[in-house]
């Protein structure tokens, strides 16, 4: 059983001041001189609902009253929008309130050009895993250890979005994010298809041409960006059946092969705040889907993930969501999809435990 220390907004309406409470958990990861990666997603241009960067500030100063030296960093995105490019990602930062002054830390970018990615393998695979190596974004795999700031919210494809999911998908290269979306390559449905070639136009990596009317894909050159469906007037592309579960045993694997690239000195925060419908990586913002719980903190991203789960499905739900009141998986049951796969398979292979006791937190 792993322990989930939990601040309550309830119970500590200054978050500000409750995140001190959180400083006993940082130590036991944390040591003086450490350079310590605060991994957070620092929102898509045009969503709003990101972490706030005066939380992370919070957290960065906390940080430094060890003795640490933090940054602030992610990766750039898989699909080709503002994040896709450093530059881009560091300028779509500064526009949502990242910068070194604001957070009193370098931003940086951890797949960026100056740093060389460092390859795990996951120990072992399971449910029908193909990962065989994971390339860790160099700035995370170069940092001493890493402090998970994740904004809790629902996903499309996976359910939610945890820390599971922040680390997976947000620690890794371009490659390794392509190789884990394989699972979910879009597939045409000619009969909705009308030949417009919006999706061929889309297409940054030259994937798709025309033939005969209808897109073509070269398989060898198709990176699983998802762009094609997300351009598509007539929802023509689909994703395969299944293929929510099947990324999120990939995820699992991934979260697994960052953790040991930092021997497994990572703290992981869960702000249960904002918690919308869709995830943070779309150009707009989504509906919230219950009230503001919390923040939840373990050493243990799968008990922390977990927790999240259960803390999300006791809450009040609001507006369109409310028939999912009461309900076991409200974010899992509004996507159809069973997003307790990646934590199940996380457990299998050794990142952490579903089972845990929860120890407020309380700062007068």
């Amino acid at each position: 059983m792993s322990s989930v220390y939990l601040l309550r907004y309830s119970e500590n309406p200054d978050v500000f001041k409750g995140l001190r409470g959180f400083l006993n958990l940082f130590s036991e990861v944390v040591s003086e001189g450490d350079r310590v990666a605060v991994k957070l997603h620092m929102g898509e241009l045009g969503n709003p609902n990101y972490l706030r960067p005066a939380l992370v500030r919070r957290v960065v100063d906390l940080l430094r009253e060890l003795g640490a030296k933090p940054f602030v960093t992610d990766t750039t995105t898989l699909y080709p929008m503002a994040r896709f490019t450093e530059r881009g990602y560091l300028e779509t930062a500064a526009y949502n309130g990242f910068t070194k002054e604001t957070v009193n830390a370098p931003v940086v970018i951890a797949d960026g050009a100056c740093y060389e990615p460092v390859v795990e393998r996951p120990v072992r695979t399971v449910m029908g895993c193909r990962l065989r190596r994971v390339e860790v974004a160099g700035a995370v795999a170069e940092a001493d250890c890493m402090v998970v700031l994740t904004h809790f919210k629902g996903h499309l494809m996976v359910g939610f979005g945890g820390s599971i999911k922040n680390v997976g998908m947000g620690c890794v290269t371009k490659r390794s994010k392509s190789e884990q979306h394989t699972v979910n390559r879009p597939v045409l449905d000619e009969s909705l298809c009308t030949g417009c070639g919006r999706c061929v136009e889309s297409c940054v990596f030259g994937a798709l041409s025309m033939g005969d009317g209808k897109p073509v894909m070269d398989a060898e050159k198709c990176v699983s960006c998802g762009m094609c469906k997300l351009t598509c007037p007539n929802g023509a592309w689909r994703l395969p059946e299944g293929c929510g579960e099947e990324l999120q045993v990939y995820l699992a694997h991934a979260a697994s092969a960052v953790s040991k690239a930092l021997d497994g000195r990572v703290v992981y925060l869960n702000f249960i705040q904002d918690v919308t419908s869709l995830c943070d990586c779309r150009p707009s913002g989504s509906p919230r889907v219950v009230e503001d719980v919390g923040v939840a903190a373990s050493l243990d991203p799968v008990a922390v993930d977990k927790a999240s789960i259960d803390l999300v499905d006791g809450s009040e739900l609001l507006g369109e969501f409310r028939r999912f009141k009461g309900c076991r998986d409200v974010l899992g049951s509004i996507h159809g999809v069973d997003d307790t796969v990646q934590l199940r398979v996380a457990e299998k292979i050794g990142l952490g435990v579903m089972e845990y006791e929860v120890v407020d937190v309380s700062v007068p």
